[in-house]
């Protein structure tokens, strides 16, 4: 009974600080008008759930947050602005093209978009390499080279997504961002790891 108590007082502690987490993702987007903020706030908000992933629980959120919203502000803020507007123009694209052939690349275009995505983020809170255009690449790179755990990414993600929706939609004001980066910042930890145990068997293989 008291392990009960227990696991749920740890259950109920994780959910406050993912409610927490998000809050801080919301305003830092809106501080910085959406397409400036989301960037840095997501790279801040990631950063702080693969330290959660990698067992380090008791992260002082706020300051963390604050810290790496700063360190990553100008070249996340740049990546989040691009994305944007590249989904917007395919988003804008794929809804009044009429053309089948045109829709046919631009869903092309939209699937690379979607695994660019997925990783980009992550890259820049797992990975400290230099250069917009590296980090870009390697996100396509990645998630097409892993593509199997991309494709169970993106079907966890609508699957969750969906039975949220179903059952309590208000989770998704309260903690939709944070849940969604948790699901996608475990998964692609996965995927960073698995790369460096290669690179490590390699390396050893070699020497």
């Amino acid at each position: 009974m008291v392990r009960f108590v227990e696991n749920m007082n740890k259950w109920c502690m994780r959910l406050l600080r993912l409610v927490y987490l998000n809050l801080l993702w919301t305003v830092a987007t809106i501080l910085g008008l959406g397409f400036i903020g989301v960037g840095p706030a997501t790279v801040a908000m990631l950063s702080i759930l693969r330290q959660w992933i990698r067992g380090n629980e008791e992260v002082a959120i706020f300051s963390t947050f604050v810290r790496y919203f700063r360190e990553s502000f100008k070249e996340a803020a740049i990546i989040g602005a691009i994305y944007s507007l590249v989904g917007y123009v395919l988003y804008v694209d794929i809804v009044n093209v009429s053309s089948w052939y045109v829709r046919v690349v631009t869903l092309i275009g939209a699937f690379l978009y979607l695994i660019s995505l997925a990783y980009i983020f992550p890259l820049l809170a797992h990975y400290d390499w230099k250069g917009i255009k590296l980090k870009i690449r390697m996100s396509v790179v990645i998630g097409f080279s892993y593509l199997q755990y991309t494709l169970v990414l993106f079907v966890a993600i609508v699957a969750l997504f969906t039975l949220i929706l179903g059952l309590y939609p208000g989770i998704l004001t309260f903690a939709g961002a944070s849940i969604i980066g948790y699901l996608v910042m475990w998964m692609t930890h996965q995927v960073f790891s698995k790369i460096e145990r290669e690179v490590l068997v390699k390396e050893e293989d070699m020497a």
